[in-house]
């Protein structure tokens, strides 16, 4: 039974690459240069995507409230540890591989890693107001995970965003580094984030077998939760492809 579950969950995994959230129109967009103006796109991207960083701790601090076992908590602490700029050596080591080196990320929060990028392609933070389509997507998916249950909260955190950080991200870095002059240290944020995800999405799965191995009934909630989460940020791209195909 404890090995047909975890193929469910596993299974989840597969079915969430599909979605549009991640397989969006916009990111293959991104990456191939087929927007009016690409470059635009990408200075747009990079102000209206602030909104889903900043708040990331939050969707964190929030899912671990919901956790009863401090071995499930203790995932979600390592994961903020990490977002405070704490990596072990293994992850250094690991980023090192990727040309990332230790002084770019180790004690640097990811908030300011962002804001390297922003100030990279010509943001100010301070100045470039966000879109009605970032502040809506921050605040329904904070409001989802605040209603959520338990299960359905790791499925939304779990299966619906860590473990497609890199899927995501891919196209992104890859638009970035054909259409911008930025180096590898200013988008760097983007890198990081597909190398440790990983290993944050792995934990996440380890919680969601444990929750179905507890109540069966958990799965049907994880399914809810991943789709919930996958919805929104396809609805974000949605508006961004808009607003990229309507700039000049």
């Amino acid at each position: 039974m404890l090995i047909q579950q975890q193929a469910d969950i596993t299974n989840l995994a597969t079915i969430a690459r599909q979605h549009r959230g991640v397989n969006h129109p916009y990111l293959t967009a991104l990456a191939n240069g087929s927007l009016p103006n690409t470059r635009k796109a990408i200075f747009d991207f990079a102000v209206q995507y602030q909104a889903y960083t900043s708040w990331f701790p939050k969707y964190l601090n929030c899912v671990m409230s919901k956790l009863e076992n401090e071995q499930h908590r203790s995932y979600f602490q390592e994961n903020l540890d990490e977002e405070s700029g704490h990596l072990d050596e293994v992850t250094l080591e690991d980023l090192s591989k990727l040309g990332i080196q230790k002084e770019w990320v180790q004690g640097v929060p990811h908030p300011i890693l962002f804001r390297r990028f922003q100030f990279a392609v010509g943001i100010d933070a301070r100045l470039a107001p966000l879109a009605d389509c970032a502040i809506k997507w921050r605040k329904q998916f904070l409001n989802m995970l605040q209603y959520a249950t338990a299960a359905e909260a790791i499925g939304a955190m779990g299966l619906g965003t860590e473990s497609m950080v890199k899927h995501i991200y891919r196209p992104i870095t890859e638009a970035i580094k054909t259409f911008t002059e930025i180096s590898q240290q200013d988008y760097v944020f983007f890198e990081l984030h597909s190398e440790v995800d990983d290993d944050h999405a792995e934990l996440m799965m380890r919680v969601a077998d444990d929750l179905t191995r507890e109540n069966a009934s958990c799965f049907t909630e994880i399914k809810r939760g991943m789709n919930a989460a996958l919805e929104l940020r396809a609805q974000f791209w949605d508006q961004l492809l808009i607003r990229a195909r309507a700039s000049q």
